[in-house]
């Protein structure tokens, strides 16, 4: 394809050879055409783009909050875990052996507030205590430990388990808010580098225009066809598109610095990102989610928001927590009573004379704090806690919703903007023509010309902050649904 600066020089030899007064309007119908030097450029389309974002660190961090749920679930079902333990006690002083003591002894907790306690003792010594003397081959007690006043209900093991449970889906639903944060604020920076990509091409499009529109415009008044003035009133404005155009290109690679930060290498290390290339430009078209087109059907989703938004979501395994909390408290008010009976036995008897009503031992435990403050202190502290979370929640379920609201309707009305104006975009170039044809007849000038261009550029600049603006309402609004 020949280049302007060709077809340009090809219409100076045409006026040379040629009075004919249409070549001036054929040279500024190709000055005024938008036109671009075919190029190498490396396009990060967006779905490319979309792919690097799981070798993000904050997609790694995600997966690990889902993770440290599950190892909190695996600590508190620790507590249920059975124990061993033993004790061994041996006294020798003046040539005397006092006692040799042993016992070994493994108690299992159950789910129910039942803990299964066996043990095996084996004493021997000149001065035992009485009561401590065993069969020479020891005693074997198996028996069960039951609280009947404080733990019935609930205790503390049982109370850490539930929190657990409930964690586990508060950081399934945390790892998805982290995502989806990470994804907004990604998909957001491509399209804003999108943004300042197709200014700064629109600004080096009439630039190029500009240039060209000197060089014909020098031209003719050095064939005294316009007066020096128009060439002067060119080079301004070829100026100030320049310095506009420098100034874009300093957005561009601000921009494309920030997006940098979303593209990370997939290496075992983790530890760099991937710089776009000097080349690199985003797609050239915009695309928008037909989904979000209909605003009534939006508005239903937007007024169920607690059940779709993943930040709103998590209150329910918060609540839960609370709930487990409070129920221990309460049953913190009541008296400790701890009941134990243990069926004891010779190992040389056999197994059949395990349970017997003749060798056992039972015993109880009571203890009870007379004012029980501190149990009624954090009772209600939990309980004032449940109130603040839940005023938080209500709070935080009506600013979320209406800002989807919001930007139902702010979508609403950039869509009707976007139309309006590329419906003008399209009136306006059919305006800048009529006033091309208006110049051929001499019934317009270059000043004329170059407001109605100036004209059609704000329109597409304006086209192109409106789609940005669009494109970023869609992604908050989906953002807020939960849905991106």
């Amino acid at each position: 394809m020949a280049s302007l600066q060709t077809i340009t020089k090809q219409m100076l030899h045409m006026r040379k050879n040629s009075r004919h007064p249409r070549w001036i309007a054929i040279a500024i119908g190709v000055a005024l055409a938008p036109h671009a030097i075919a190029q190498e450029e490396n396009v990060i389309d967006f779905d490319s783009f979309k792919a690097l974002m799981n070798n993000h660190p904050k997609a790694r961090y995600a997966e690990l909050a889902e993770e440290k749920g599950e190892r909190e679930l695996t600590r508190a079902k620790g507590a249920f875990d059975p124990k061993i333990g033993g004790n061994y006690q041996y006294k020798f002083f003046n040539g005397k052996e006092y006692y040799n003591q042993t016992s070994v002894g493994i108690d299992v907790p159950l789910r129910a507030p039942i803990t299964i306690k066996t043990s095996y003792e084996n004493t021997d010594g000149a001065y035992l205590n009485p009561e401590e003397i065993t069969p020479n081959a020891g005693l074997i007690s198996m028996g069960v430990m039951v609280p009947l006043g404080q733990g019935l209900v609930t205790d503390r093991r049982r109370t850490d388990l539930r929190q657990a449970q409930a964690y586990v889906e508060f950081s399934k639903l945390e790892r998805q808010r982290i995502r989806q944060e990470l994804l907004r604020d990604a998909y957001s920076q491509y399209w804003s580098w999108w943004m300042t990509q197709q200014q700064f091409d629109l600004y080096n499009e009439w630039r190029t225009i500009a240039d060209d529109r000197l060089n014909i415009t020098r031209q003719r008044f050095q064939h005294g066809d316009i007066a020096s003035i128009d060439t002067l009133e060119t080079f301004i404005q070829l100026q100030q598109r320049a310095q506009k155009l420098t100034a874009a290109q300093s957005k561009v690679v601000k921009e494309k610095l920030q997006l940098a930060t979303y593209m990370w290498a997939n290496n075992p290390a983790g530890d760099f990102t991937l710089l776009p290339e000097n080349k690199a430009v985003p797609q050239r078209d915009i695309d928008f989610d037909l989904s979000l087109t209909a605003p009534a059907m939006l508005e239903v989703r937007a007024l169920s928001i607690e059940e779709r938004n993943p930040e709103l979501l998590r209150y329910a395994s918060i609540f839960n927590q609370l709930r487990a909390e409070e129920r221990w408290k309460k049953e913190s008010l009541k008296p400790v009573v701890n009941v134990q009976y243990n069926a004891i036995t010779d190992p040389t008897t056999g197994s059949s004379s395990v349970i017997t009503s003749n060798n056992y031992k039972w015993g109880t435990q009571l203890a009870w704090p007379i004012f029980m403050r501190k149990a009624k202190g954090e009772l209600q502290l939990t309980r004032i806690k449940i109130e603040e979370t839940q005023l938080e929640a209500e709070l935080k379920i009506a600013s979320l919703r209406n800002k989807a609201l919001a930007n139902i309707q702010q979508i609403t009305l950039l869509q009707s903007q976007l139309s309006n104006t590329r419906s003008n975009i399209v009136n306006m170039r059919l305006l800048l023509e009529a006033e091309r044809e208006k110049f051929i007849s001499g019934e317009s000038s270059v000043f004329l010309i170059n407001t109605r261009e100036q004209q059609l550029f704000d329109l597409r600049l304006q086209e192109i902050e409106i789609a940005l603006a669009l494109k970023l309402t869609e992604i908050e609004l989906k953002y807020l649904l939960g849905e991106i």
